[in-house]
């Protein structure tokens, strides 16, 4: 396990740190909420030890956020929460209901996550090209 620290400016302009641990050969995604408003924030983490205002970025509080991130995000977000519910679904339906519809569930959630992972690739492209 690998201790990480993720830095973002939320929606409602508070500076957050979260302090997690990552396992990067089984990657998982845990939940983080800005202290103030409470707006989720996705985590590749195993485990959240911290979720703290960040007062070391609280200088910057002029920069405005950038719209297509902003958008990335909400979009990042809505594809890991469908990710989740498929997947916690499948996990009650194993061994309760037909193999057929299992397949069927088993297809969602692949979906799913393949979704999940385009809207990533899209959200890690633009912060590399703008930097924000």
């Amino acid at each position: 396990m690998a201790r990480i620290v993720a830095l973002w400016r939320c929606l409602c302009g508070t500076s957050v740190k979260v302090v997690a641990e990552a396992n990067f050969s089984s990657p998982a995604t845990q939940m983080a909420a800005c202290p103030k408003c409470q707006h989720p924030r996705s985590i590749g983490a195993e485990k959240i030890i911290s979720v703290t205002e960040d007062t070391l970025g609280a200088g910057a509080t002029d920069v405005s956020p950038c719209r297509e991130k902003q958008r990335l995000l909400v979009v990042h977000d809505k594809a890991l929460h469908i990710y989740l519910r498929g997947s916690a679904e499948l996990a009650q339906a194993a061994g309760v209901l037909a193999q057929a519809q299992v397949e069927f569930l088993i297809d969602k959630v692949n979906a799913a996550r393949q979704s999940l992972l385009e809207i990533r690739k899209q959200l890690d492209e633009h912060i590399a090209r703008h930097g924000c």
